[in-house]
């Protein structure tokens, strides 16, 4: 009879040790993401670009001042959120050791699961106040920022609107985005971009725009 070795999770085979320097090698692997996501370090929330990853930690693009040794949060969607350490800084960059080891793939996967309140997972939003000038085929309308993403924002808005209707939302500072109405209560409207906003317009502005609320 023959017998076959079954690999583990970890790449190891039933009948076999993983060694102390696998371990090591494996937690040092790291993976080249550019993922965007939300940092918060002293309370303050900025917009961050995951550079890469391992199970131990991340390489972040960070537009706000961080020091070595602070505690972070980073949220790449609202299911998927891992604390930790600054371990090291540089220009305009962070090195982050995490609490505890990750799965990088889990973490990095795209598909969604509806949670309890059967909402999908959505893209990190970042609270801000700003006016918004909403281009409407009624004509202009004007409302209150609530958050902003870069793929859509959320604002109070006293006019009513339609779902599906198509808009110009233009706040000082941004370029104008074209978008479409998803969702609008008595008070409120959230709108979706037609196309994603840049990365570093966004962060220039929520830089901005958070040192001024500062």
């Amino acid at each position: 009879m023959l017998y076959q070795r079954v690999p583990t999770e970890d790449g190891t085979q039933l009948g076999e040790t993983a060694t102390s320097e696998d371990r090591r090698r494996d937690s040092k692997r790291y993976v080249t993401v550019l993922k965007v996501g939300r940092a918060v370090v002293g309370g303050q929330e900025q917009l961050c670009l995951v550079r890469n990853m391992s199970r131990e930690g991340a390489k972040l693009d960070v537009y706000h001042g961080v020091t070595k040794d602070q505690r972070i949060t980073v949220e790449l969607r609202s299911d998927k959120i891992v604390n930790g350490t600054v371990r090291w800084v540089g220009d305009r960059a962070a090195g982050i050791e995490f609490d505890e080891p990750v799965d990088v793939s889990d973490l990095l996967q795209h598909k969604s699961h509806r949670g309890v309140l059967r909402r999908l997972p959505r893209a990190p939003r970042f609270v801000a106040d700003a006016d918004v000038h909403l281009e409407h085929d009624d004509g202009v309308m004007s409302g209150q920022l609530i958050n902003i993403s870069l793929h859509g924002l959320c604002m109070e808005m006293p006019d009513r609107v339609r779902i599906d209707d198509s808009v110009v939302a233009r706040i000082d500072g941004l370029p104008g985005r074209r978008g479409v109405v998803r969702w609008a209560t008595e008070s409120m409207m959230g709108v979706h971009f037609d196309m994603p906003m840049g990365f570093s317009d966004l962060a220039r502005w929520l830089e901005t725009h958070q040192s001024s609320r500062r």
